[in-house]
């Protein structure tokens, strides 16, 4: 099966590629530790980073195939900033240095009106990762 590949992302004009486009990236899973007891003493720092730079690069590879104005949901199942923030944070500069423009991707906030009892708060906007 293939997939359609914008001949450049982030261009303007056309329709070539997909409106929304959810990314549910493997993950270390440490965010699953209520349902499944056995992730934390299995989990350790070196798990998300080895895994940030294919979460990254599935993320990317997502925002490329979205027309312009399209929409990347970015999904894990984990809690590690290097996994959610720093992914998001790649992909942000990613996008900045191919396009030359630090307009080329907009983070949107949560919508108001989707799911309003959800307690949820600010992402992390430093993190640190593991030697």
């Amino acid at each position: 099966e293939t997939f359609p590949a914008p001949s450049a992302p982030f261009r303007t004009g056309g329709k070539i590629g997909f409106d929304r486009v959810l990314a549910d990236v493997p993950c270390s899973g440490d965010g699953t530790c209520r349902k499944d007891p056995g992730v934390l003493p299995r989990w350790t720092p070196g798990v998300g980073n080895a895994l940030h730079a294919v979460q990254a690069d599935i993320a990317y590879r997502g925002m490329q195939l979205l027309v312009p104005g399209g929409t990347l949901v970015y999904s894990t199942c984990s809690l590690n900033p290097v996994e959610d923030e720093a992914v998001v944070a790649e992909v942000l500069r990613r996008a900045r240095e191919e396009t030359g423009r630090r307009d080329a991707v907009k983070v949107l906030p949560w919508p108001a009106d989707l799911f309003p009892g959800l307690v949820r708060r600010e992402g992390a906007a430093t993190w640190r990762g593991a030697d």
